[in-house]
């Protein structure tokens, strides 16, 4: 059954408090993407998203991680310049961490369209020593010259996701041998800590409950998708396949499981830095504006009503707050004001609601 985002709007110099929480919209390569935030029941994660979002830090911000019926990871790396020939990728800046809420308030787990908070990642490692005529590096990282002793310049990639390989880490000897360190997995610990969300997050591509449910304190579920669903799954059709179209690139490091747009099929070398920042998947993401009183024309029963930009608006009407409602009217916002007519309007005091169908509840 189609749920619904309620909003409740009183035709008075009153303005009753919006049932549903504040809506961001996730503006793609593939289109856009509207989500609720649960401000209620998880203020501290929301109020720390909406400081990224007002901030402006999650402008020219790209997605740099999409492992498919996984998740979508951002939040972490934005492009400075972008579309000069100056751009460069850099770190969003970061507010201090904040405390986990999964277990506070309503236990939402992640399931498939829920947006949670990713955490810092960090790691311990015990290093065995091979000799290898050949190897590969899988992300960048220091050797101190003459011992075992690995640094990472970047933090372990990765923040969730435990189904990682064991990793070998070359380097080169003063003889010219590859030697090769094992990372032991079992002595891996990922992750910063339960409280050491930041800037980075999820949007679950998949019901992902026996993964971040259960790992580091969960991971705290604070907003869903609301539409548009089906732009939203096409941010789960990213294969890591030589192919034209929406391609995840190992570029390295944290970008091991970078998602692109077009990739240039039998290009020598494969993508040039010109081309990977051109077809990234950026997602700018801005706070939509909240609903406000329809404004009533004092000539006859009708309303100018501008709605929810990139959703299904229905206003319905009711003579009581409790109602029974009734529709009067709806259409897809686009910012303009609308003319809805309310046949029983005239005269009487009148309440007003904004529905807004959706697919998917609210993921307890």
């Amino acid at each position: 059954m189609p749920r619904a985002l309620l909003f409740l709007l009183l035709l008075l110099p009153t303005l009753l408090p919006a049932l549903a929480g504040p809506l961001v919209r996730f503006r793609t390569g593939l289109g856009d993407v509207v989500v609720e935030l649960y401000d209620r029941e998880k203020p501290i994660t929301t109020s720390n998203f909406l400081a990224y979002v007002r901030s402006g830090r999650y402008t020219n911000m790209f997605s740099h991680r999409v492992v498919n019926n996984f998740v979508m990871q951002g939040g972490g790396f934005r492009v400075a310049n972008r579309g000069t020939s100056t751009q460069t990728v850099e770190n969003v800046t970061v507010f201090p961490t904040i405390p986990n809420e999964f277990e506070t308030g309503a236990r939402y787990s992640n399931l498939y369209g829920t947006l949670s908070m990713a955490k810092i990642g960090s790691y311990t490692n015990n290093l065995g020593t091979t000799v290898l005529s050949n190897s590969t590096t899988f992300f960048p990282q220091l050797i101190a010259a003459g011992t075992n002793v690995v640094t990472y310049p970047e933090p372990f990639p990765d923040v969730a996701y435990t189904n990682f390989l064991t990793d070998r880490i070359v380097a080169t000897n003063v003889v010219g041998n590859e030697v090769a360190w094992t990372v032991n997995r079992s002595t891996i610990r990922a992750g910063g800590g339960p409280d050491s969300a930041s800037s980075q997050w999820f949007l679950s591509l998949n019901n992902n409950a026996a993964n971040l449910d259960t790992q580091n304190g969960g991971f705290t579920v604070f907003g869903r998708v609301v539409g548009d669903l089906d732009v939203f799954n096409r941010l789960n059709t990213f294969l890591p396949v030589t192919r034209a179209t929406n391609v995840i690139v190992n570029a390295g490091g944290t970008f091991a499981e970078l998602p692109v747009l077009q990739y240039p099929v039998g290009q020598p070398g494969g993508p040039t830095p010109a081309q990977l920042f051109a077809n990234l998947l950026y997602v700018d993401i801005t706070e939509l504006p909240a609903p406000v009183a329809p404004v009533p024309d004092p000539a006859g029963p009708t309303l100018g009503f501008a709605g929810v930009p990139g959703l299904t608006n229905r206003l319905e009407a009711a003579s009581t707050p409790l109602g029974p409602w009734s529709e009067i009217g709806g259409f897809l916002g686009d910012g303009t004001v609308r003319r809805i007519t309310d046949t029983s309007g005239a005269g009487t005091n009148r309440f007003y609601r904004v529905t807004i169908p959706t697919t998917l509840p609210r993921p307890l």
